[in-house]
């Protein structure tokens, strides 16, 4: 573990006047207004370098859908060559009308049937296509109380493919119109006439007395994504708690035109879940993916759950001198090789997370720094300027606080857990970070101490 040591009253003078000769230097790279004012004199300071950090790839089994979990992502990404191929399937119910529901007159002609979802937004690629597929499902027992982990496919019958659209995000921003009524943006998929008319056959004493006989009907619905596709870049986002997601059939009867029927999704009683595949295979990030190296990995790869994650140790950290601790920053910066990365389409993480093992197997807790605030704590993106003049994203932590229990022997040097603090399951911002000993953008330690 290599630690600089340097008084800082001898650089302080020449520190500000190398930073405003070149505008990147060590204090680009380590965060400006580091060292707190007025402890020029007696603070010292040294980076540590020499931390383990190890990409690790585990699936969490506590990662579930969960009764509010609305929100859900749907697409595949296959064109991701540092993270790889990412897929989102949904599955999802739609109830009745009402119990004992009759369509309105006799003589009942179908237009159409459309299945809807309310759009929140995409990330990647806005202006690429995706194919989605809807099945009908064949899942026993798909049920609003069943949690379902993410990484578990629910059960649908390739054989009866009811819809197929091909849509870009960007079609799907504006309001759509209904019938001559504005609707808010939503993904709309045509199903065939046989699966409508089939609707129109059933009886108020059948499929339609109940949702528990209309369950035993229509099962749900499987949105699949094509993944065979070399050109996906996109991922989707839809509500499905919204009066847009819904499946709606319009028909008319003897005496009327421009009817309508709508099954809406239920928050209370529709089933609902998200199926999610990450492939790292052939990917960069596929190379670092638990090697187990004793030495750490070069450079980290961390993607938001389920994905990747980064096991940190600071060797020997609880040996460090008995000192007053200013300020500790972990300092964690982003590497970039050019568009070949795809960084100008994938967004970095908007916050990174640091956990601490508690020493107990997987167990952790958060670093005692968290009690002071996120604002304190850190982990926000923030941009800076390598050493190649480029912008990049930064995250720093600081653990100050935590450094002073070490020391005092009220801490101990378990290591840490960084991961990717995610907006939604499935998100696809993703960050390719310096690991161990990677040049001078490798993750560091910079601590401001006084001696007592």
């Amino acid at each position: 573990m290599k630690i600089n040591f340097r008084n800082l009253s001898f650089v302080a003078a020449s520190f500000a006047l190398l930073y405003g000769a070149s505008g990147c230097n060590e204090s680009t790279i380590l965060g400006q207004g580091l060292i707190p004012p007025g402890d020029f004199v007696n603070a010292q300071d040294t980076t540590i370098n020499g931390i383990i950090a190890n990409n690790i790839l585990r699936y969490d089994s506590s990662l579930i859908n969960g009764f509010n979990r609305y929100t859900k992502a749907l697409g595949s990404i296959t064109t991701d060559p540092v993270f790889g191929k990412t897929h989102a399937f949904v599955f999802m119910q739609v109830g009745l009308p009402t119990s004992a529901f009759t369509f309105a007159g006799t003589g009942q002609t179908l237009d159409s049937v459309v299945l809807s979802l309310d759009y929140l937004g995409s990330k990647g690629d806005s202006s690429t296509s995706q194919t989605f597929r809807v099945y009908r499902m064949a899942e026993q027992g798909f049920t609003r109380d069943s949690n379902y982990a993410y990484n578990k496919p629910l059960a649908y019958n390739p054989g009866e493919l009811l819809g197929t659209a091909t849509i870009t995000p960007l079609a799907l921003r504006d309001s759509v119109s209904v019938y001559g009524t504005k609707e808010a943006p939503q993904l709309r998929i045509k199903l065939s006439n046989s699966f409508g008319n089939d609707l129109l056959q059933q009886k108020s004493d059948g499929a339609f007395a109940n949702d528990s006989s209309f369950r035993a009907y229509l099962k749900g619905f499987a949105l699949v994504p094509d993944t065979t596709s070399g050109t996906n870049r996109n991922m989707m986002f839809f509500d499905m708690n919204n009066a847009n997601t819904k499946l709606t059939v319009f028909y008319k009867n003897s005496t009327q035109d421009s009817l309508r029927a709508t099954f809406a999704f239920n928050g209370s009683s529709s089933a609902h879940s998200n199926f999610i595949v990450r492939n790292y295979n052939g990917s960069e990030a596929g190379r670092f993916i638990n090697t187990g190296n004793a030495n750490g990995d070069s450079i980290l790869f961390l993607q938001s759950t389920p994905g990747l994650f980064t096991n940190l140790l600071i060797p020997n950290l609880e040996n460090f001198p008995n000192a007053v601790i200013n300020k500790a920053e972990l300092v964690i910066t982003q590497i970039t090789v050019g568009s070949s990365d795809m960084n100008n389409i994938f967004a970095e993480p908007t916050n990174l997370s640091l956990v601490q093992y508690t020493g107990s197997g997987d167990s952790i807790k958060n670093v005692i720094d968290f009690a002071m605030g996120a604002q304190y704590f850190g982990g926000d993106k923030k941009t800076i300027t390598n050493f190649g003049g480029v912008q990049v994203s930064q995250y720093t932590f600081n653990i100050g606080r935590f450094m002073q229990m070490l020391i005092k022997k009220q801490e101990s040097n378990t290591g840490f857990k960084l991961r990717v603090v995610p907006t939604t399951f499935a998100d696809v911002d993703r960050l390719k970070a310096g690991g161990t000993k990677l040049s001078q953008y490798n993750i560091k330690l910079r601590i401001i101490y006084t001696k007592p």
